[in-house]
């Protein structure tokens, strides 16, 4: 992507009577299905604690169910780190018809949810490719079969003109994309034009902002609310940049936070944010509304464990009870 200059933005900080605008209210008698289902698609046998992490932070930020779309071998180790998420497995058999498979999978329920959450430990292989092609409504072609009938070559992607597919991101349904998501878009062409205007939450931090821009990290840190505003405007969707601090921007609106705890340097803290937008998503928050509240409570979070364990002994696993703290601290 061609190198672009930073736009000059006004910051807003975000606080908590910010927050509290935001944050939605949750009616007597209301069902798990109306307060907000999210579905988390990412995961991989060798990477289950992310779609976990981000599970855990959707349901403490009032998600009102937490589904998650995983390969059938990832979700019995997930599920006993998560048991209140209910689990969509995903198919594993041939890479070209396996991610269409798995997108119509995740098609013939995609009406029940009111939030995605995409790429959280979906892994950078060809099946994590044939997943994202999948939900772009790019279809993947089958691959070559020899007369004896094993699959040779790799599976070959057809444009998204030429899918008859429909787009499963990017469209009606706002969806937050993280980690490998992130990695994905950064390898497309042109990849904002597959998307619907304001329909993304892209979360990335600066090495993954990089890769998205084609700027150096060091041009992206110097400047980091001028880069997410002029990307956000161009891009016409949200942008996270995570950082010291953290940012969000979309459209003309920039908001930073006000403090940047050191301890949310662990691995895991990432996956929990973009499970908290997404449950925000799914309460009828706008996009830059989520993150605005996410960004904050995660912040909250991460000082109020630190007073107990210090900034080195914060795991990831204890920022969900945190922020569900902070939500009640609010209210």
């Amino acid at each position: 992507m061609s190198r672009s200059k930073s736009t000059s933005v006004s910051p807003v900080a975000i606080d908590a009577k910010l927050v509290k605008s935001i944050l939605p209210a949750r009616d007597p008698g209301a069902h798990k299905w109306g307060v907000g289902g999210v579905l988390i698609i990412g995961g991989s046998p060798g990477y289950i604690g992310a779609p976990a992490l981000a599970a855990m932070g959707a349901g403490r930020s009032g998600a009102g169910i937490v589904s998650i779309a995983s390969p059938r071998s990832a979700l019995g180790a997930i599920a006993s780190i998560v048991p209140e998420a209910t689990f969509m497995p995903l198919p594993e058999g041939d890479l070209g018809a396996g991610g269409e498979r798995a997108a119509e999978r995740i098609r013939e329920k995609l009406e029940r949810y009111l939030a995605l959450v995409v790429g959280p430990g979906l892994g950078e292989d060809e099946y994590a490719d044939a997943i994202m092609q999948g939900l772009t409504g790019a279809a993947i072609a089958p691959r070559a079969t020899s007369s004896l009938g094993f699959s040779v070559g790799r599976a070959a992607t057809t444009t998204q003109s030429e899918s008859s597919s429909m787009t499963i991101l990017g469209g009606s349904i706002p969806a937050v994309i993280d980690a490998d998501g992130l990695n994905w878009l950064a390898g497309q062409e042109d990849w904002p034009s597959r998307f619907a205007p304001n329909s993304l939450v892209l979360t990335p931090h600066i090495g993954e902002m990089a890769r998205l821009t084609g700027l150096e990290t060091s041009e992206i840190a110097a400047e980091s609310a001028g880069v997410a505003a002029r990307f956000a405007a161009e891009w016409q969707q949200t942008i996270v940049l995570k950082g010291g601090p953290t940012v969000v921007a979309s459209g003309d609106q920039v908001r930073v936070a006000t403090a940047s705890p050191a301890a949310l340097a662990t691995a895991g803290s990432g996956d929990v944010l973009a499970g908290s937008i997404g449950a925000l998503l799914a309460q009828g928050c706008s996009p830059i509304d989520a993150a605005t509240a996410a960004i904050f409570l995660g912040v909250e979070a991460a000082e109020r464990l630190t007073k107990r364990f210090s900034a080195l002994g914060v795991i990831a696993t204890d920022l969900p009870m945190a922020i569900a703290e902070s939500i009640a601290e609010l209210g």
